[in-house]
């Protein structure tokens, strides 16, 4: 909010450099304190105008003292900023009025965008009051009616303006999607998944074609990002539920498959369960499929061996190819797994419940890391 006031200041400030070399008469901008925020003469910058109080009581939009003439200037219905020239000629007031607008264009836009985006930030994080959010969004033209995507993506601190930029660029069109910046790390695309109604079919068409472009656009520039893809939900008022999926699918996707670059909600399976899990539960899961620490007795290669053979879904012919080993070295190092932990891999039910208790084991190393590095 503060670097928002920021950039209208310097507007403002812009603005009066310009009139400057256009009015001769010293012309200012003053808040609705009394503090002239900018003027062409920097010296009464910052300084308390006298008359504020009388031009702010006033019932009528302009008024003049000895050697002033003012404008109140509205954005909206709200008076926000009271202009002055040093002047009482009949020529000043369309000075004022031409000021006026021109600094309304300027501060207008930019203010309008930020309070939009303040908004919407404020209904992913479910920050609003949910009667209220149709009223509001009815004020920035905002389709409440529409299905919505929320898309989360995450760059590097050094990357994220880029990134925000490279994706403005994609959905110029502010109907299909609306792109704002959550954080230094962190941008949201919130896309109009209208044509995802059709069926179930083309609804994962849509998902997947959308999420893809994000990822390939942003990879394209050269831009390392993470794309996180929520939820389709019915409205612009339950975003935030599709936003809550999109960052389970982050963490998710960072747990059990940090390589991925693309995380979708409805496609996390197991590990979405087991994210849902309560530690003690995992613990205990734990101790009853590798009593004594079972799990922590294979060696390196033979940890490679079980997530190769996994890979190839229990193909023993593959495994072997793919590891250049016989398949009686393979078999040699199954029954060693077998041995140490009562499972063999090369039983169904064995190797589900190998998998399983992999998974929760990558779970609760998670969860017991030091280091505060876990997605938020």
């Amino acid at each position: 909010m503060l670097l928002e006031r920021w950039k209208a200041m310097e507007e403002i400030k812009k603005c009066m450099r310009q009139v400057k070399t256009i009015i001769s008469a010293n012309c200012g901008v003053i808040d609705t304190a009394g503090k002239i925020l900018a003027a062409t003469n920097e010296i009464g910058e910052e300084e308390t105008d006298p008359s504020f109080r009388a031009v702010v009581s006033s019932d009528n939009l302009f008024a003049s003292t000895a050697d002033r003439t003012y404008l109140k200037v509205f954005i909206g219905e709200q008076l926000k900023y009271i202009l002055y020239i040093e002047s009482t000629d009949p020529d000043a007031k369309i000075s004022l009025q031409l000021i006026a607008e021109w600094m309304k264009t300027l501060v207008k836009e930019k203010g309008t965008d930020a309070e939009k985006a303040i908004f919407i930030r404020n209904v992913l994080l479910d920050n609003e009051i949910r009667s209220e959010v149709p009223m509001i969004a009815r004020g920035y033209k905002i389709d409440c009616n529409n299905p919505r995507l929320v898309l989360v993506v995450r760059t590097a601190a050094e990357q994220s303006a880029e990134a925000f930029e490279i994706l403005q660029n994609l959905y110029t069109d502010s109907d299909i999607a609306t792109v704002i910046s959550m954080d230094d790390t962190t941008a949201i695309v919130i896309i109009d998944a209208l044509e995802s109604q059709v069926s179930e079919e083309t609804k994962d068409s849509f998902i997947e074609e959308t999420s893809q472009s994000v990822l390939a656009c942003l990879t394209s520039e050269g831009c390392k990002a993470k794309v996180a893809v929520g939820s389709v939900v019915g409205s612009f008022m339950d975003i935030s539920k599709s936003y809550s999926d999109a960052m389970t699918a982050l963490k998710v996707s960072k747990i059990f498959d940090g390589e991925s670059d693309l995380s979708r909600y409805d496609k996390l399976g197991l590990g979405r369960l087991i994210y849902q899990l309560p530690k003690p539960l995992c613990e205990m899961f734990i101790r009853e499929v590798f009593p004594n620490e079972a799990f922590k007795q294979l060696d390196e290669e033979t940890r490679t061996t079980i997530d190769t053979f996994f890979a190839n879904d229990l193909n023993g012919s593959e495994t072997s190819r793919e590891l250049f080993v016989h398949r009686n070295t393979l078999v040699y190092r199954l029954e060693k797994v077998k041995t140490k932990t009562g499972l063999d891999l090369r039983k169904f039910d064995d190797a589900v419940l190998f998998k399983m208790a992999t998974m929760v084991r990558t779970y609760i190393d998670y969860l017991n890391d030091t280091n505060d590095n876990k997605i938020r």
